[in-house]
């Protein structure tokens, strides 16, 4: 591979890594909000 083939491969895997991080965090916030409106709607209807 030539150095330019190495850094392309290197950026491809690189941006492959932030977009599943990038993935994972986003359902993780989304679970958590939703749990969150669950937690908070069952303590509005046991007032």
């Amino acid at each position: 591979m030539s150095r330019e083939q190495t850094l392309l491969a290197a950026l491809g895997l690189l941006t492959l890594a932030a977009g599943t991080v990038s993935a994972a965090g986003w359902t993780l916030l989304v679970r958590d909000r939703r749990a969150g409106r669950a937690d908070h709607h069952e303590a509005a209807e046991e007032r």
